[in-house]
């Protein structure tokens, strides 16, 4: 596995986080929430680095993972978050940005343990 130097240190819960996945965020700092699955989603891609093949289906679960990944990335390298972001706008680019992703990150089968 690859893993860029900016995912070897794991990011610490800061305050912003705390409000996106306990209050929710849309992902565009709308008005409606993370909730379910796309909460879930959220947490692995911001905190754990962990990607669940078994939610892969799941367009709830890899938004909120994509934005969970995306907020992770821009705390450091904010031009990057933009170009993810730019990518993931383009609906025919969005598998490109999931791969890249998952690059950074632990890939596992199945599902976490509860879903």
């Amino acid at each position: 596995m690859i893993v860029a130097s900016h995912c070897l240190t794991l990011c610490p819960l800061c305050a912003y986080h705390d409000t996106m996945v306990e209050r929710g965020s849309s992902g565009g700092g709308g008005e409606e929430g993370f909730t379910g699955r796309a909460a879930i989603g959220y947490d692995h891609g911001y905190d754990g680095e962990v990607f669940y093949l078994g939610l892969a289906l799941d367009p709830h679960y890899v938004d909120g993972w994509v934005e969970g990944c995306l907020e992770r990335i821009g705390e450091d390298y904010p031009e990057e978050e933009l170009l993810f972001r730019d990518l993931w706008e383009d609906e025919t680019q969005r598998e490109v940005v999931i791969e890249s992703l998952k690059a950074d990150c632990e890939v596992r089968t199945g599902r976490p343990a509860g879903l």
